[in-house]
């Protein structure tokens, strides 16, 4: 494979290039838009950088066609030219279909294929023995591919490498996995090109910065002007009500969804748990049983072959609606879709601009997206984010740093394949924005523990995973090697950065594969136990080496699978925006501010200024709500659910310091309430108010408030996991949560206590700080409640604010009453 160099003569052969390009777009219909010939232009000149537009507008051809078209006669290509890494296997065949539209305009003899979970092992085999001109391949199939030792053959030619959806890698460790990925190809290819694409967010140099490595010259970064114009419409209580409805996932407002959606238009219903997704589904095939077959299920967990034919029967127009998770976020290319429903919060607002992304999804179409929400103060969310993409700001969304157990999988993929020299490796991973602050006393930890098994496992040879090989021409230099082919083996099952409780396979009796669930349900199943999976109602037959059979039911049950992971952070941004809108509820008659979200939330707001109070900009409100038999006190910081839990658990543990009693926590996006069963004088978190927004110790106080030993250790077993000290897959026999949590435990405690220190503890406390208790989050929230005036109010009934908590108690409460009917009661209870 021959591939066109730069120099500065070049000029010609780059214009007759971009005109080549330029053809291709007018032959399909198409005109380039302006950034797109800049991207163009911009790879053609040399430059690395990142494509930051809207969903819709074009991004795979603005960064692959200057890479496309340096590609000359593949015959006896040895090695891949152009690299495409993109976060979701779901994406790989668009993404094929749109590249492959495009090589066959430059030369009909380009290959493109796609390697991933999916791809059989005939083909991985094959790929290597004859590489195709463009892979398409994920994260964890590009640190496979380093584990292989033909990685130095298989990637000499290569020239380009593209990553797609750089925004969605960057909020997790599968960031870190791409970057460190990243820093190897760098380092062993020279003049080596890279360019992600990224939808808008707040952090752009920072996200360019991490894929070019630190060390390079500035990164290009390329945006447009073009707004993609969003339109959302809520749907709106049919009738007038002082009480905020918090009940069952929304599915009691269903009719008024249904009124406002056309049958014969393709149709995506966004939830944000799958265990929500089920439910919808239920609920949409039991009232409307015409539409039974044109409307489908997607969701993560459901076997590959039903979602890839769900997939495929919206392209064909065969089915109408998809009830899906985040699996079709970024989603496959579907032109066809007419509408888009967001069920619930999206949380975010780069989640919802990508999800009404998925109509109109071409440049210049116009996104529409009809929101459902799940209480009525939901409705205030999707009000403050109107105002934000008004306002044109962005979310930054942030890499993690220093995670030490991917940095340890990623060298040990390095040792299974061609071996690393740790002088050489230190230097590329340091030049990685998320290690650019790595000590050299902690990779040297790193080393010692992956070739030693650390100062604790030094006596057990199973730990004991690089082996040092010296140069033979020079003594000096060593390279490292993982020798054991078991341990090979082992290592490769068990790359990635995605940990969660083992699965189960869920199987017919004698039948296919339905898809899996969380062990830790299948575990409370007692055969001829009926529960709602897949879209079908199942009974369970038996549990056998992991897979759970199953059998078709006529029984109803309303038991639905939970996955863990379901609960999502709204972000800093939305926070900030929703104490914006809830300030402007005290000037509803301004015309200026009234938009239809606000209007239907009138009564509600009217009836919470007249049992308590509305906070303004400058207040945050307090209530004390007393029956005969519970004191409740209700804060609203709007900060969500995860700060305002953890400061639930500050104030509890500091109230009890002033009088000892015990307290029940429920916590939501808009604040939290404590409730004890005594006559508790709650008006002390007013006098002592230095005491309770006090954050100096913060971290010692929340320590001590929450169980935070086991919540470390819970995190460590991911870690664990990461780090490969423990393996969760096994080629020749399956852990169990519980087996994979004894073990994860068991090394916790002896970390613990026998060495100070030890990485993975640290990075254990630092996640559960940050990720879980949001620790610098809480201390931001304590500092500005701090500045602003206190109202507590004691209240003769739960106002609306407070309403949702309480639901969300009841929720929690062991009964055999169905929630919507204790929540209708209560309804009726405080509107008398």
């Amino acid at each position: 494979m021959k591939i066109i160099t730069h120099n500065s003569k070049q000029n010609s052969k780059q214009n007759n290039l971009i005109s080549k390009i330029n053809r291709f777009f007018y032959s399909n219909g198409w005109k380039p838009l302006p950034y797109q010939i800049e991207s163009w232009e911009a790879f053609l000149n040399g430059e690395n950088g990142i494509i930051q537009v809207p969903t819709g507008c074009g991004k795979t051809y603005a960064a692959l066609m200057g890479p496309l078209s340096q590609i000359e006669g593949p015959k006896n290509n040895k090695s891949v030219n152009i690299l495409l890494i993109t976060p979701l296997k779901a994406l790989t065949r668009d993404l094929k279909n749109s590249i492959q539209l495009a090589a066959l305009h430059f030369n009909k003899e380009i290959t493109v294929e796609i390697r991933n979970g999916d791809t059989t092992p005939y083909e991985k085999k094959k790929q290597l023995a004859k590489p195709p001109n463009i892979l398409i391949t994920t994260p964890e199939s590009l640190s496979l591919l380093l584990s292989n030792k033909e990685s130095n053959n298989l990637f000499k030619e290569l020239s380009s490498i593209i990553i797609d959806e750089w925004h969605e890698l960057m909020g997790s460790k599968r960031g870190n996995q791409c970057e460190l990925s990243l820093s190897w190809l760098r380092g062993n290819i020279k003049n080596l090109q890279i360019w992600a694409m990224s939808a808008t967010i707040g952090n752009i140099e920072e996200a360019a910065r991490a894929i070019v490595g630190m060390n390079s010259i500035k990164p290009k970064i390329i945006s447009t002007n073009i707004q993609k114009e969003i339109e959302i419409i809520s749907v709106l209580p049919e009738e007038e009500t002082t009480f905020p409805w918090s009940g069952h996932l929304g599915i009691r407002s269903h009719s008024s969804l249904l009124k406002i959606l056309d049958k014969n238009k393709s149709t995506l219903l966004f939830t944000n748990t799958r265990n929500q997704s089920e439910r919808w589904y239920q609920c949409l095939k039991f009232f409307l049983p015409e539409m039974e077959d044109k409307i489908a299920l997607h969701h993560g967990s459901l076997d590959k072959d039903d979602r890839k034919r769900v997939e495929e029967g919206v392209k064909d127009g065969l089915i109408k609606w998809v009830v899906c998770t985040s699996s079709l976020d970024l989603g496959v290319d579907f032109q066809p879709v007419d509408q888009i429903v967001q069920i619930g919060s999206a949380k975010n607002l780069a989640r919802l601009i990508q999800r009404a992304g998925r109509s109109a999804h071409r440049p210049g179409g116009k996104s529409k997206i009809i929101f459902m929400p799940t209480n009525s103060l939901e409705l205030l969310e999707i009000s403050a984010m109107r105002r934000i993409i008004k306002s044109g700001i962005s979310e930054e969304i942030r890499l993690p740093e220093l995670s030490y157990d991917v940095l340890l999988q990623h060298l040990i993929s390095l040792a299974c394949g061609n071996g690393f020299d740790p002088k050489i490796e230190k230097e590329r991973i340091k030049n990685c924005w998320s290690y650019r602050n790595l000590k050299d006393q902690d990779w040297n930890w790193c080393l010692d523990f992956l070739e030693y098994g650390g100062k604790c496992l030094k006596a057990y040879p199973k730990y004991k995973k690089i082996v040092k090989e010296e140069s033979q021409n020079n003594n000096e230099n060593f390279k490292y090697y993982v020798k054991d082919k078991s341990l090979i083996r082992m290592h490769k099952f068990n790359i990635g950065t995605i940990t969660s409780d083992k699965f189960v396979n869920v199987k017919y009796m004698k039948g296919k594969s339905l898809g899996n669930l969380e062990e830790n349900f299948a575990s409370k199943l007692n055969p001829g136990d009926t529960f709602y999976f897949a879209g079908k109602m199942l009974q369970f037959v038996r549990i056998r080496d992991m897979i759970l059979y199953v059998k078709k039911s006529t029984k109803k049950s309303s038991l639905i699978p939970a996955w863990v992971g379901g609960q999502m952070a709204i972000s800093d941004l939305l926070c900030e925006s929703l104490r914006k809108e809830i300030d402007i509820c005290n000037e509803l008659e301004n015309s200026d501010y009234l938009n239809p979200e606000l209007n239907s939330l009138r009564p509600i707001l009217k009836k919470q200024k007249v049992l308590s109070n509305i906070p303004k900009r400058d207040e945050f409100l307090i209530e004390i709500y007393k029956t005969k038999d519970f004191s409740n006190l209700f804060v609203f910081t709007l900060d969500g659910k995860f700060v305002n839990e953890g400061i639930a658990f500050l104030w509890a543990l500091r109230l009890a310091k002033l009088k000892q009693s015990t307290f029940s926590i429920t916590a939501n996006d808009f604040g939290f309430s404590l409730t004890t069963a005594e006559d508790y004088d709650f008006s002390i978190v007013k006098k002592e108010a230095n005491y309770f927004l006090d954050n100096k110790k913060l971290e010692e106080d929340l320590e001590n408030a929450i169980n935070f030993s086991e919540l470390t250790k819970r995190r460590f077993k991911n870690i664990a996991q990461i780090s490969g000290l423990v393996n969760q897959n096994n080629p020749t026999k399956t852990k169990t949560s519980s087996q994979l949590q004894i073990s994860s435990s068991l090394f916790f405690d002896v970390f613990t206590k026998y060495e100070e220190g030890h990485l993975l503890i640290k990075q254990s406390h630092q996640e559960v700080k940050e990720y879980q208790l949001e620790n610098k989050r809480i201390s931001r929230s304590l500092q500005r409640l701090k500045n602003l005036k206190m109202l507590l109010n004691e209240i003769k009934s739960p106002t609306p604010f407070a309403f949702p908590l309480l639901v969300e108690r009841l929720k929690n409460t062991l009964s055999n009453e169905p929630i919507e009917k204790r929540v209708e009661k209560l309804i009726k209870k405080y509107s008398d």
